[in-house]
């Protein structure tokens, strides 16, 4: 029976038990979550679909090698990741995909403006290319803010009339997170582009946001928000029906201070996702299966922790087909010993088993062809990479990152200037940054001041830098910062490590964000490099992503630019040096 011709006629006869299923998973606990009750039954296949569920112990025909047993174990739907930017994982499509399938994750609503940033429309074909062959579906969002904001000068961009005939594209689902929140509120141009998607599902972008604010927000069309875990504002969402989307990422962790809510409130209308998470994470620490086994050890009822993760997110993105073990649905499924902990054994993909025993069962396709830009650094000498000032002790402002969260905070500091330029003072924790273009030859250079990281020696770099995607370095000794950022241009992009003469690199060669490397390979590298930044100084559990976020021009408060230091709030470049 060839899975992508059967009809729902022969489904019908295999319901009835008049035709042998294409799959019979055999006496497992199935859990509805529209009861939230789990119940022994068997489950039907046929094709990609679920046919039946009830018993069937007396099918007719030749079944042999097509039934699982499933008795001692849970049948779940397969799980979503309602929010996620695939290239920020570091790992190319099909690596990506085996990433979350062995994890249970089935679906996910992927976002990839990460190298649409950097390539433009092409990084959007990119990604549908990819989708087609994969055993992860992998549900397109397209991206609403190419650049991000207007203080971004990214390379790729995305015009209103492209995002329109994306988002009639199969595989695309609707537009994603509505990012230049505070232009939309107020009516700037991205308005635009989201009108273009009205009717269809559009992914919200609201971190602080309250208030009437908030409401001309919702009025624009944006139906989520994944960007706040303050339980106020959850509340404030909640009541007026928007979607939250609760996040656990490499970086972001809103997880925990969401819970309470959570606890207290359901998670009705609500869906998790990961937004950014990089492979070492994907491969120690599981994806959504640890974050709801995280809900039900927090005190949220196992059946909407469940549910957040199968029928509510299938329920906001319209995929009405999936997120439930029911009859005429895709063909979705994970076997658990334990679905307070759904780690699958087994995960079944549109009627095909595609995972077991955490690995996947058959070869993955390869990557699409991908053109990665020329990497262009026009930056010879160290000191274009610090502040120019005048000599003296100043009082500056500095970028402060925060452990745990994409939020910035404004520290002022007094430091030093010598030849013209500021120091870095890493006994007062703050070193220089810098951002570089590295794809248009403008040479142009931001820089700033940075605080948080905990560096004492050395420099550390990184291609991953939301969301242009320009060449960051941050670093003690500006001729370390320089070495770094050479050597990454010379592998045309990644992360990197450098003290003195020595230079640790994870290289990136898809456009600087991702490689075909397995997750695992990916995990011990990146890990490789944290080792060596700590042995540095650094401080932060996750200092790569931590850092890839002091760019994005679209989270409150100070991020770092190619025109310099931005006050995000204040939607004004503002000096670094106040005195």
């Amino acid at each position: 029976m060839d899975a992508s011709q059967t009809s729902r006629y022969e489904c019908r006869r295999v319901a009835l038990g008049q035709q042998p299923p294409s799959l019979l998973l055999k006496g497992g606990r199935v859990f509805s979550p529209f009861t939230g009750e789990f119940y022994r039954a068997d489950v039907a296949i046929c094709g990609r679909l679920i046919a039946g569920v009830g018993d069937y112990s007396d099918v007719k025909g030749d079944v042999k090698g097509r039934i699982i047993d499933a008795s001692g174990s849970c049948v779940l739907p397969g799980l979503f990741d309602a929010h996620v930017h695939p290239e920020t994982s570091l790992l190319s499509p099909p690596r990506f995909a085996e990433a979350l399938l062995v994890h249970g994750v089935t679906t996910a609503l992927a976002e990839p403006h990460e190298i649409t940033n950097v390539i433009g429309a092409a990084g959007i074909e990119f990604y549908l290319a990819a989708r087609t062959d994969l055993p992860l579906d992998l549900r397109i969002m397209v991206p609403s803010c190419v650049p991000a904001s207007p203080f971004e000068k990214a390379v790729g961009r995305l015009r209103r009339r492209e995002v329109a005939a994306f988002l009639r594209r199969r595989g695309v689902q609707g537009l994603g997170e509505a990012m230049d929140y505070l232009g939309l509120v107020h009516g700037a141009a991205t308005g635009l582009t989201v009108e273009t998607a009205q009717g269809r599902v559009i992914d919200g972008h609201a971190p602080d946001l309250t208030g009437r604010e908030l409401a001309a927000y919702m009025l624009a069309g944006p139906l989520s928000d994944h960007e706040t875990s303050d339980p106020t504002l959850l509340l404030e969402r909640r009541r007026l029906g928007m979607w939250l989307l609760v996040r656990e990422g490499s970086a972001a962790r809103d997880l925990d201070r969401a819970l309470p809510f959570l606890v207290e409130h359901g998670t009705e209308r609500t869906a998790l996702c990961t937004d950014d998470r990089h492979a070492a994470t994907l491969a120690e620490q599981h994806h959504i299966d640890e974050m709801v086994s995280r809900l039900v050890a927090g005190g949220v009822h196992l059946g909407q922790a469940l549910r957040a993760a199968t029928i509510n997110p299938a329920t906001l993105y319209r995929l009405y087909a999936r997120g439930a073990i029911s009859p005429g649905l895709r063909a979705d499924i994970l076997l658990v010993k334990d679905p307070s902990h759904p780690h699958p054994d087994l995960v079944v993909s549109a009627g095909k088993v595609v995972s077991k025993d955490g690995a996947l069962t058959g070869p993955l396709p390869p990557s699409p062809p991908l053109e990665s830009p020329a990497f262009c650094l026009a930056v010879t000498r160290p000191d274009e990479l610090a502040v120019p000032a005048r000599d003296g002790f100043h009082r500056a402002r500095a970028i402060h990152l925060l452990s745990g969260s994409i939020l910035t905070e404004e520290r002022l500091v007094e430091v030093r200037a010598t030849d013209g330029h500021l120091r870095a003072d890493p006994e007062k924790d703050v070193v220089l940054v810098a951002l570089m273009e590295r794809h248009a030859r403008t040479g142009e250079v931001g820089t700033a001041l940075l605080s948080g990281l905990g560096l004492r020696i050395g420099a550390i770099a990184t291609t991953v830098a939301h969301d242009a995607h320009h060449l960051l370095v941050a670093g003690v000794d500006p001729a370390d910062m320089l070495r770094a950022a050479q050597a990454l241009a010379s592998v045309g992009g990644g992360l990197a490590v450098a003290a003195g003469p020595s230079v640790l690199v994870l290289p990136l060669p898809l456009v600087g964000l991702m490689t075909d490397l397995p997750a695992a390979e990916v995990a011990a590298r990146l890990r490789a490099l944290q080792r060596e930044a700590a042995r540095l100084g650094v401080e932060l559990e996750e200092p790569f992503m931590a850092m890839s976020f002091a760019t994005l021009s679209v989270i409150p408060r100070l991020r770092i630019t190619l025109g310099g230091l931005l006050d995000v709030m204040e939607q004004r470049v503002v000096q670094t040096v106040i005195g």
